[in-house]
């Protein structure tokens, strides 16, 4: 088979899917990456070949792109008409306030079909080319179902984090069953028409959320959706660095792990107001800390503890092995390979919503964000298999955000509940093992 991974160009979207395309061509299937040509040099750096499609001198903001007023007022007006219950309006704030200003960025709010979609139109220029079988296709990146219903090939969702997007659809047909006037729009629907309408198809359920769906998260954070679901195991996989000497030999005192993830830092300027707290909470305590921080991440810190050694970057594969415990922000790819490496872990969360912080500036609204917008479920799967604890960064002092890590470090029932996710990872397919599933649903759904 010919198979493309078409996704949105950030290294966190990247290196979910690197195991399953490694799968799929040790299978002997051809396998591309199709994406902006900002990720051309990290894709070809984890041995899949690129396919660079779109301006490279129109660069990705996603979430960071300032929006005029009146997008957020109409989202607001949407929002109020759902009348959604709180737990389903967290997902819906993480979907339009994060998810939908990603898309924008290659289906660009308010354009028609007539207007250029530089990523689109050279994505099904390529397709239609190749002739690929599959498209595993990014949820941030729709112009992938688009490019494979114009060539004929099969299409699924390749998830890298929480189904806001099928959970979303889910909330629309539910409130289209009610009486009343429902929402003016639905901004889904509205993102991928005119990109469709472009290459003259129909926006229906199976080009929004594909033929089918390919999910990595984890069973104990999944969010409940109506889709066709093909679960495979999480492997951790990050880029690769020269392993430290310091490395290589067992730590002399318990070792904790501080990481507050890539893809926050590298659209966001600010939400840092937390990082002296968490380097006082282990400033007083005999472990080693190795913390891997930027500089804005570390502004306004004159000096580290004594026992933090800080790094702009280091693979969690290379670090959490030998780690007794890791602090971090509650993402995604963060969180799946501590419950892989069968590290406990301590997640910074705080009863803020899932949402982001406004700055208006000459018309725009500049966005800030004020958690991680997968730190509330991961943080509450953590706790609930006793694997490790939620680190309230806003209500708790560093006496008890230190209180917490100290029985992390000691107590070994939280090593148990690790072992416990680990053996969830175990009782998931590996990107090997489905590899003859997605063979078969390709040969159904190919046109």
């Amino acid at each position: 088979m010919r198979v493309v991974f078409a996704l949105w160009p950030n290294p966190a979207h990247l290196y979910p899917l690197v195991p399953l395309a490694w799968a799929m061509q040790s299978a002997g299937h051809e396998v591309r990456v199709a994406s902006h040509p900002i990720l051309a040099d990290s894709t070809k750096a984890v041995g899949l070949t690129p396919v660079a499609v779109g301006d490279p001198q129109l660069m990705p903001m996603g979430p960071g792109r300032p929006q005029p007023r009146s997008v957020k007022e109409r989202l607001d007006r949407i929002t109020a008409a759902l009348d959604l219950s709180p737990a389903d309006k967290d997902v819906w704030d993480v979907f339009y306030q994060f998810m939908l200003p990603s898309m924008w960025d290659f289906h660009p709010v308010g354009s028609t079909a007539a207007d250029p979609h530089p990523v689109l139109d050279d994505l099904v220029e390529f397709t239609r080319a190749w002739q690929p079988d599959l498209v595993l296709w990014d949820p941030c990146f729709p112009a992938g179902a688009v490019a494979a219903r114009a060539a004929g090939a099969a299409h699924a969702r390749l998830l890298w984090g929480l189904d806001y997007f099928a959970s979303t659809m889910d909330r629309f047909a539910e409130r289209a069953a009610r009486p009343g006037p429902g929402p003016e729009a639905n901004p889904l629907v509205e993102t991928m028409r005119p990109g469709a309408e472009r290459h003259g198809l129909d926006v229906d359920d199976e080009l929004l959320l594909g033929q089918w769906t390919v999910d990595p998260t984890p069973a104990g954070v999944r969010l409940p959706t109506s889709v066709r679901t093909v679960p495979v195991r999480w492997v951790p996989f990050a880029a690769q660095e020269a392993l430290p000497h310091w490395l290589h030999r067992r730590p002399e005192r318990p070792r904790v792990a501080l990481s507050l993830g890539l893809s926050q830092r590298m659209y966001f300027k600010g939400g840092w107001d937390h990082v002296p707290g968490l380097l006082r909470m282990v400033a007083d305590l005999d472990v080693e800390v190795v913390a891997t921080l930027n500089a804005d991440q570390l502004a306004g810190i004159p000096e580290l503890p004594e026992n933090v050694r800080a790094l702009d970057y280091l693979p969690l594969t290379h670090l959490l092995p030998s780690c007794a415990a890791l602090v971090h922000h509650g993402g995604m790819g963060t969180f799946a390979s501590a419950a892989a490496l069968r590290v406990p872990q301590l997640i910074t969360d705080s009863d803020d919503d899932n949402g982001m912080i406004t700055i208006e500036a000459d018309g725009l609204e500049w966005s800030m964000a004020t958690k991680h917008i997968e730190s509330s479920v991961t943080a509450r799967c953590v706790a609930q298999r006793g694997a490790g604890l939620v680190l309230d960064i806003k209500n708790l002092s560093v006496e008890a955000m230190q209180k917490q890590l100290v029985r992390v470090l000691d107590e070994p029932s939280f090593r148990e509940g690790a072992d416990s996710l680990y053996e969830d990872l175990l009782a998931t397919p590996s990107p090997t093992e489905i590899v003859p599933v997605l063979e078969k649903l390709t040969r159904r759904h190919r046109a």
